[in-house]
């Protein structure tokens, strides 16, 4: 019978550690799911108004792939068109009288924020306005 009992008992303990693992494991898949990694971002993650933390103005990015650095009163510093293509944003514009690009990877991607390495290894941060 105490054989029994103590079998019992090591059941018992077992399915409560069981649990208590189940527990952890489901409470980790929550927290990890509020940041997403450059992996499985995709070119809609990006579009909408951000705050950069190099830009005193706000950058829109559009649906149609152009980009904007806008004043408060609506009239434009630069323009261009971005793409997000191999965990990479692709900034294009016109300086002088050529096309230039910007490659910077894609680092972080959260629901309302992104991070992307430069060319110079600085990390710039996004947040997103609206």
């Amino acid at each position: 019978m105490a054989r029994n009992t103590h079998a019992l008992t090591n059941l018992c303990r077992l399915k409560r550690n069981t649990l208590r693992l189940t527990g952890l494991l489901v409470v980790a898949a929550v927290l990890l799911t509020g940041c997403q990694d450059q992996g499985t971002a995709d070119r809609q993650n990006f579009i909408g108004k951000w705050q950069s933390s190099r830009l005193a103005t706000p950058l829109y990015l559009y649906e149609n792939s152009e980009w904007e650095i806008k004043q408060e009163d609506g009239s434009v510093l630069q323009y261009g068109i971005w793409e997000y293509k191999n965990k990479k944003i692709i900034w294009s514009y016109k300086m002088g009288g050529r096309i230039e690009q910007d490659i910077n990877q894609v680092i972080m991607v959260a629901p309302r924020k992104f991070q992307v390495r430069e060319s110079d290894k600085t990390i710039t941060s996004f947040e997103k306005l609206d």
